[in-house]
């Protein structure tokens, strides 16, 4: 686990995952969302997105970083 799970923060990663899993998953197919292979392809475009926004605080290179993520969108189409 990232953190103490007793300490003022627990749960907090966690939550914090599931909340962007679950506003990922307002853009996917209503019919195909509650799928393991929908879950599966909301974890990755939110494992891309960290990615690249530690790639934008390492480098500060918002063109190559957004260019990244415009790429793994249009891999989802």
């Amino acid at each position: 686990m990232l953190i103490d799970p007793d300490g003022p923060w627990a749960g907090f990663a966690r939550d914090t995952v599931e909340d962007w899993l679950a506003l990922l998953a307002r853009s996917q197919p209503a019919a195909g969302r509650d799928t393991e292979a929908a879950r599966a392809q909301r974890t990755l475009v939110l494992a891309v997105l960290r990615g690249a926004l530690l790639d934008l605080l390492a480098t500060g290179d918002s063109a190559r970083a957004t260019a990244a993520l415009h790429l793994q969108l249009d891999l989802l189409e």
